[in-house]
């Protein structure tokens, strides 16, 4: 669809839900499903608000409607349809799309690379919700106003007391929360590489992100995260049709981190233990409402990844063989490629014999998972709060002792635009 029907019109008094005041006016815009279609509805707010007299809130509303428009875009594939509407205090903005899947405010790691959507809409809105109907869901918010909050309708009262119970035991919080980011962001991709037509084969029947909501299990292991929590059994109330989306979500995001395997993603594909925590997350979902009983989770023993080693070019290999600090080099894939004698000496290793290996393996099994969150997300934002600086932590030497080092971290390029980590540890004095 490339029309723009844009309609200005005046509403009686009491046919603009949620506002107050006669002599209401709105805006229509029909927009659509393309990435320009954010900045466009942007400029129609602000501009209609600017004629207004509401300059005061262009700036609020012209920033959350943005990011209203771009949910639709990315997460429903349809037409969008736009409605700004005033009265003399106060403004609503609604965004109706085809898709029955409902939002909801996602609790990232400060650097994740998505999910400020609703965050942004829930913290500078006076009120906001989503509204579901017979043909998509509507989302809207209000600024300038104090209205009493919506009451919850049947229909939503009738679904929470349907919600059943999923256990998730013995979860890594840190590995969920990574495992969740994940997908996330490697649908965000696929669903704008699907705009521009580039799966049609992959994707015969069309981008539809599966009618999941991941933002209770996001709830639940944020809060166990962030209270300490390494392993914990988590409840998670999710609603009935969890039992059959949970799956169509995983063979989404499996296809997905297929294609970042294949190099035809600009992310890079997942460790193989996200996959591992991946599959027992939406499988034990989709088992439970089966009605078997809960599995724990177990961290799977030191599992290869898929991808080609990297490789260093010739003078970082010659620069690292002469250093005389310990040094250790991974890949993005998170495997050692390079030792020198002294890290080897260390940690109790022929220096021959760590290379090919995953780190994990000189990682302490009670600190893996924390590890593997930390490395999923380094890719995914290129960034890393531990980069370049030197931090205290144990190591695992061949015989299953523990050494004390400070570890200092940082990149390294590799050829083919691959990434590598460098390592230099140092043995902590007590």
């Amino acid at each position: 669809m490339g029309c723009l029907i844009i309609v200005k019109h005046r509403l009686p008094m009491g046919q603009t839900a949620g506002m107050e005041g006669a002599d209401a006016s709105a805006i229509t815009a029909e927009l659509a499903c393309d990435p320009k279609s954010a900045s466009l509805a942007r400029r129609l707010v602000a501009n209609a608000l600017t004629d207004a007299g509401h300059g005061a809130m262009v700036e609020q509303a012209s920033l959350l409607v943005s990011e209203a428009v771009t949910n639709a875009i990315l997460h429903a594939g349809t037409p969008i349809l736009l409605t700004c509407s005033w009265t003399g205090s106060s403004v609503r903005v609604e965004v109706h799309d085809g898709s029955p899947v409902l939002p909801g405010v996602r609790h990232y790691n400060a650097e994740a690379t998505t999910g400020r959507g609703l965050s942004l809409v829930a913290a500078l809105a006076s009120r906001w919700g989503v509204e579901a109907g017979d043909h998509g869901k509507t989302l809207w918010f209000e600024l300038g106003t104090s209205a009493a909050d919506a009451e919850v309708d049947d229909v939503e009262a009738e679904r929470r007391r349907s919600m059943v119970t999923v256990e998730l035991l013995d979860a890594s919080p840190a590995l969920l929360l990574a495992t969740i980011e994940y997908g996330e962001a490697v649908l965000r991709e696929m669903a704008l590489l699907s705009l521009g037509g580039e799966l049609d084969a992959v994707l015969p029947g069309g981008w539809r992100l599966p009618n999941f909501d991941v933002g209770p299990i996001l709830a639940v292991a944020t809060a166990a995260r962030d209270a300490g929590r390494e392993r914990v059994d988590l409840e998670v109330a999710l609603p009935p049709e969890a039992g059959d989306t949970s799956l169509e979500r995983l063979r989404l995001v499996d296809v997905a981190d297929g294609l970042a395997r294949q190099g035809r993603l600009l992310i890079q594909p997942a460790v193989p233990e996200i996959g591992a925590c991946r599959h027992w997350l939406y499988s034990q979902i989709h088992e439970q409402w089966s009605g078997t009983a809960a599995q724990p989770w177990r961290l799977p023993d030191l599992l290869q990844p898929a991808r080609v080693a990297a490789v260093l070019p010739a003078e970082e290999v010659a620069s690292l063989r002469t250093t005389a600090v310990a040094t250790i080099v991974a890949d993005d894939a998170n495997r050692i490629i390079f030792v020198n004698d002294l890290a080897g000496d260390l940690l109790g290793w022929e220096s021959d014999a760590l290379v090919g290996q995953r780190l994990t393996v000189i990682v302490p099994p009670a600190l893996r998972e924390r590890h593997l969150a930390g490395f999923s997300r380094l890719q995914l934002t290129g960034e890393s709060q531990l980069l370049d600086r030197p931090f205290a932590v144990p190591a695992l030497r061949r015989d299953g002792s523990e050494v004390a080092v400070v570890l200092t971290i940082s990149a390294v390029k590799g050829h083919a635009g691959r990434q590598a980590f460098r390592a230099s540890l140092r043995r902590r004095s007590h």
